[in-house]
């Protein structure tokens, strides 16, 4: 569930369209996808939920200050470190493996050394390499960014 604002900042009702989607449309679970910016709280959430859906986390920075930059809720949140061991706690508890979206930003998240910040930075969490999926997606050009 994607692309009409932050789905698990509209925890209850995202969570009873999944439901009604399993039970009522017979789609598995397994087959939807939660994508967040990094709503902490509701990850813990929805860590401890019935419900086997898959998580995808909008990450695009391995540093702290520029995901703030590019997400303000990253702050909020309680920032990179506290939005990577929920993502770890996520992990362990679910025994499920997370996406982690990339969108490429040229010339400011597309280098060989913002990879191995990414790497660097699962490393630090002990965030197993099996667990995770990168997404990486090329942006599409736009007044504020190039692709």
């Amino acid at each position: 569930m994607m692309g009409m604002g932050e789905p698990l900042a509209n925890y209850r009702n995202v969570l009873g369209a999944i439901r009604r989607m399993n039970d009522d449309l017979g789609i598995g679970a397994r087959k939807i996808t939660i994508s967040t910016v990094g709503v902490v709280p509701n990850i813990k959430k929805l860590m401890e939920e019935d419900i086997q859906v898959r998580l995808a986390l909008s990450l695009h920075c391995a540093d702290d200050e520029e995901r703030s930059a590019l997400f303000p809720a990253n702050r909020r949140y309680g920032g990179l470190d506290e939005l990577m061991k929920t993502i770890r706690e996520y992990i362990f508890t679910t025994n499920r493996r997370v996406t982690l979206e990339w969108a490429l930003i040229e010339n400011e998240n597309d280098t060989p050394e913002v990879a191995r910040q990414l790497g660097q930075l699962l490393q630090r969490f002990e965030i197993r390499r099996d667990m995770v999926h990168i997404n990486v997606i090329p942006l599409n050009p736009t007044g504020g960014f190039k692709g």
